[in-house]
């Protein structure tokens, strides 16, 4: 029977061994994120993934999987941050907390935050993302998967700002969130920051103002409710 000792040591070698794991795959998925973004998605090899994650090829399918595995893995990453890499975006304490405020012009001026933050990282894979899916098969389900994904985010703000009655007069929550939809588009920050060499605060001021103004009754209008 084995001792206290031995148990908390296997315990310990355990988790060591995970987060070793764990290590390893975001390596991997940032390397490929790296790599999907400079060449294209179709243009970068396994075999050049694991070069630059430092690992050797049969690693990157164990850690990860192929390439479509690597680029979800890729793009989680980008979206969550290497700080928040193992919790989904809406669940980490940051979006908590803009989703529970009770001002409307502010909680879109946080959501605005987090969009401007998240572009920063993921737009160039975003865009790479674009580009394969109109000549490969498994980017372009995931690109439909990932658009999805945005539709349902901006449906879940919308529905914090009706909530609040703070929609402006005459927008149902459908348009509202068909408009949000279209201001929570990673490829805005390629083409304005990226493209156009707009500074980040002149962006994130832009879209505030931007989801303010198209979702939101001014605020003289909303005091006291």
């Amino acid at each position: 029977m084995a001792n206290k000792g031995d148990r908390v040591k296997r315990a310990y070698d355990s988790r060591l061994r995970l987060e070793r794991a764990d290590a390893t795959r975001l390596a991997i998925a940032a390397a490929a994120g790296r790599l999907f973004a400079e060449r294209g998605y179709a243009a970068t090899s396994i075999e050049e993934i694991a070069a630059a994650a430092g690992v050797g090829r049969a690693t990157v399918f164990t850690s990860v999987g192929g390439k479509p595995e690597l680029l979800k893995e890729a793009y989680r990453l980008a979206v969550r941050g290497p700080a928040n890499a193992n919790t989904p975006l809406g669940q980490q304490a940051r979006s908590r907390r803009i989703s529970a405020e009770p001002n409307a012009h502010k909680l879109l001026a946080g959501y605005a935050g987090v969009m401007v933050e998240v572009g920063r990282r993921l737009a160039p894979l975003y865009e790479a993302v674009r580009a394969a899916a109109h000549a490969n098969p498994d980017a372009r389900e995931f690109w439909h998967l990932i658009t999805e994904e945005r539709r349902t985010a901006a449906t879940g703000i919308v529905r914090r700002l009706a909530e609040r009655d703070a929609l402006l007069h005459g927008l149902d929550r459908q348009s509202a969130s068909d408009i949000l939809w279209v201001l929570n588009d990673p490829g805005l920050y390629q083409l304005l920051v990226t493209q156009r060499r707009w500074t980040q605060r002149r962006f994130r001021s832009w879209l505030t103002n931007s989801m303010q103004a198209q979702l939101l009754e001014p605020p003289d209008r909303t005091v006291g409710r």
